[in-house]
């Protein structure tokens, strides 16, 4: 019975030490250092230090302190690879071997070299539209918001606060009245405004001024305001054009359409404006 009872505390023992001899093996090994910038010398904090063994399988790890100093443990017998990753830096690798004579490791001072496919700094901006309001007018710089909201000036004006444009006329009306007059870089045209506003695309106007208490220069005799479209440098250069078309059904079938073209380089401008209409009578037998 004695014998019997040895028998299993051995046996117990021995699956003990093979548990042990599996799973907790001891570390004994430590490696220690310190990191610092190649170029200014500076010491670098919360630095990460991975430390992995042969088939790059992590086993520990720690981190910098304040003073660029680390520390780490608890490192099994054997071969490892020690990383040094930090952000902004080229990962500094080193190999070590923990053996009873060489326990505790110092790899001494790293100089990590900045990565040179880090990126530059980066500044996201964006426009948007502002409103100053000056002794004699109103200016909106005209941002992203207001260009994405249409294609050509007149759909661009009417998200202009005061001012209106009718969607099938074209008339523009500042402050509810339509006696206004519209002016290109402070210069007055020779088309009606429906058809200048829809040939210059809203990309490029720089600014709109609202001058709802014109000066005697514009002569503003009997008018509400004027509207001064500021454009951008160079913008208008090039050709641009429209095509407008229409029909009236009745006693008379009216057909109408005018085409608006327009090309300026330098200090010439070059505008042409063509309308055709047909009246088609019908007439019935009684």
């Amino acid at each position: 019975m004695k014998k019997l009872i040895l028998l299993i505390m051995l046996v117990i023992t021995g699956n003990s030490f093979a548990q042990l001899a599996k799973n907790e093996l001891p570390k004994p090994g430590s490696v220690t250092g310190k990191v610092i910038d190649n170029k200014t010398n500076e010491t670098l904090p919360y630095v990460n230090i991975v430390v992995r063994d042969m088939a790059k399988k992590i086993i520990t790890g720690g981190i910098t302190d304040d003073n660029g100093m680390f520390t780490v443990k608890d490192l099994p017998k054997g071969n490892s690879l020690v990383e040094v990753q930090f952000m902004g830096y080229k990962i500094y690798s080193k190999k070590i071997n923990i053996s009873n004579k060489s326990k505790k490791i110092n790899l001494g001072t790293i100089r990590l070299i900045e990565d040179a496919a880090t990126l530059d700094e980066i500044v996201v901006r964006a426009e948007t539209s502002t409103v100053v309001q000056k002794v004699d007018r109103k200016v909106i710089n005209v941002g992203k918001d207001l260009t994405a909201t249409g294609t050509t000036a007149s759909e661009l004006l009417n998200n202009v606060q005061s001012v209106s444009v009718d969607s099938q006329t074209g008339g523009i009306s500042l402050r509810g009245n339509e006696n206004v007059r519209i002016l290109v870089d402070g210069k007055p045209t020779n088309i009606s405004a429906a058809q200048l506003l829809k040939q210059i695309p809203s990309t490029s106007i720089k600014s709109i001024e609202l001058i709802t208490n014109p000066s005697a220069k514009y002569n503003p005799e009997g008018m509400s305001g004027i509207i001064n479209i500021i454009l951008n440098k160079n913008a208008n250069m090039g050709f641009n054009g429209s095509i407008d078309s229409g029909v009236t059904a009745g006693h008379y079938v009216r057909y109408n359409a005018s085409t608006n073209m327009n090309y300026k380089t330098g200090k010439v401008n070059f505008l042409e404006t063509m309308v055709t209409m047909v009246v088609i009578i019908i007439t019935m037998d009684l």
